[in-house]
């Protein structure tokens, strides 16, 4: 393997500053984007009750739990820079941790972010008055601009991810309670709404209905990424995981509920905005622009989110001798990994520019993103063995219902991955084709690796 001859190993050069709630807010900013303004929409045509669809929500968030409890364990146990890359690597070797650091690096944070921004760029031309031809302006614009904040220090970035985080949580909270307790007036006059039916059979239904709702959980493995940047690991990680993701289901439940108190099932189920139907309901045309911020101040966090993390594994990648060595720089006095930002800006607006919009990037990303996600919980298993060999010490903190929750995840991210595959069509198959092209760069730079250390031992 790969790990066998590759050269010593260098802790990136960065410090331990990031607090409690920072790495929450990057948890729950993570997550928290345009998903729970989008999925509802979504989930309703599949699930025609209320009941149905809130029960799919919060099974949604149940099984991204099982997910987390495995990722606190492996973060408590591995604090270092470079998160789901240092499990896969201490686990199975060098050779798949670069595959998992190359797909992250050419696939999926450049369309993560590519995607995301391109959201927040409608939504922001939306409330500003601006035109289609000026959206890719407004994405560019985002992505260089959090690019340059998270190049300023890692206290910059954080600032900015804690800010933001909160506001999109307080806006949402705002936009429920209004539901709840303004009133609200029925479908414009001459609107026709057909009641839905059920297209699938019910289980079949509830499948599908899932797949929206993953999408709108994906995040909770972000804040693992800066793991050599939190503050008091053994205590921070665990809460910064779970009772992040705790907040979100908690959030989505709420949400979806407001939803309904204002919109007939029906009408969940027609109206893709849905946020921003509801909101033209209770305030009238400038809710609907309010809700247009709203999503707009969601999507610039998550997209900082990204751009703030994704670097840190290519910085472990290169720190390792995996990769182009440059990519491992570190600004000491600003905390940054400058160098592999500027790859990941560059990539990523290179995304946006052929970017058609939110749909045709974001196929790229869910199936690899998802390989990935089972090999790291599966990498829980290796560690475990490890411990009963007396090979590593045993951890502080046991994922909860071990090995039930583990196995859960597993099997229902082959499940997702199975159906993303057949629905999302010749997109996920090209993202996991290009993770794949990582193997033969793998065995270029075990060569280089071997060369470094042969001429270490020489010199």
């Amino acid at each position: 393997m790969v790990g066998q001859t590759s050269p010593q190993r260098e802790e990136p050069q960065l410090k331990r500053r990031i607090g409690l709630y920072a790495a929450t807010a990057i948890t729950v900013g993570s997550i928290i984007g345009s998903g729970i303004f989008r999925s509802p929409h979504s989930v309703a045509q599949e699930l025609t009750s209320p009941a149905a669809a809130l029960l799919a929500w919060v099974l949604g968030g149940v099984l991204s739990l099982c997910g987390s409890l495995a990722l606190a364990e492996m973060a408590v146990t591995h604090p270092r820079t470079g998160g789901l890359y240092v499990f896969i690597r201490e686990s199975f070797g060098d050779r798949l941790a670069f595959i998992f650091g190359w797909a992250s690096l050419w696939v999926i944070k450049p369309t993560v972010i590519a995607s995301i921004a391109s959201v927040f760029a409608t939504y922001f031309c939306q409330a500003v008055g601006l035109g289609k031809g000026a959206e890719f302006f407004a994405g560019f614009g985002a992505i260089a601009f959090l690019t340059f904040v998270n190049l300023l220090g890692v206290k910059q970035g954080t600032g900015t991810q804690t800010v933001l985080t909160t506001l999109k949580v307080l806006g949402i909270l705002v936009l429920c309670l209004a539901a709840f307790f303004l009133p609200h007036a029925g479908a414009p006059h001459g609107q026709v709404v057909t009641e839905p039916h059920r297209g699938h059979p019910f289980l079949l239904a509830f499948a599908f209905a899932m797949i929206p709702i993953f999408f709108a959980y994906d995040g909770w493995t972000d804040s693992t990424y800066v793991g050599g940047e939190i503050v008091n690991p053994a205590r921070n990680f665990p809460i910064a995981i779970l009772g992040g993701t705790l907040l979100v289901v908690a959030v989505y439940v709420i949400t979806n509920l407001a939803y309904f108190s204002v919109l007939s099932p029906a009408e969940v189920g027609t109206y893709e905005a849905v946020g921003a139907e509801a909101m033209r309901r209770i305030l009238g045309d400038w809710g609907g622009r309010a809700l247009a911020v709203l999503v707009a101040v969601s999507t610039f966090g998550t997209v900082n989110a990204s751009i703030l993390t994704g670097p840190r594994v290519t910085l472990a990648m290169a720190a390792d001798g995996l990769f182009w060595k440059r990519a491992a720089h570190v600004n000491v006095e600003r905390g940054t990994p400058d160098v592999a930002l500027w790859i990941q800006g560059a990539l990523s607006t290179i995304w946006l520019w052929f970017a058609g919009g939110f749909e045709d990037v974001s196929g790229w990303f869910v199936t690899t993103s998802w390989l990935f996600y089972g090999l790291t919980v599966a990498a829980l298993f290796v560690y475990r063995r490890k411990v009963r060999q007396g090979l590593v010490p045993a951890p502080s903190y046991h994922t909860l219902l071990y090995p039930i929750t583990p196995v859960v995840f597993i099997l229902v991210t082959v499940a997702i991955v199975a159906s993303d595959l057949s629905s999302s069509g010749w997109r996920a198959a090209a993202g996991v084709l290009v993770a794949a092209l990582g193997f033969p760069f793998s065995y270029i730079w075990a060569r280089k690796g071997r060369g470094r250390a042969t001429a270490d031992r020489t010199g």
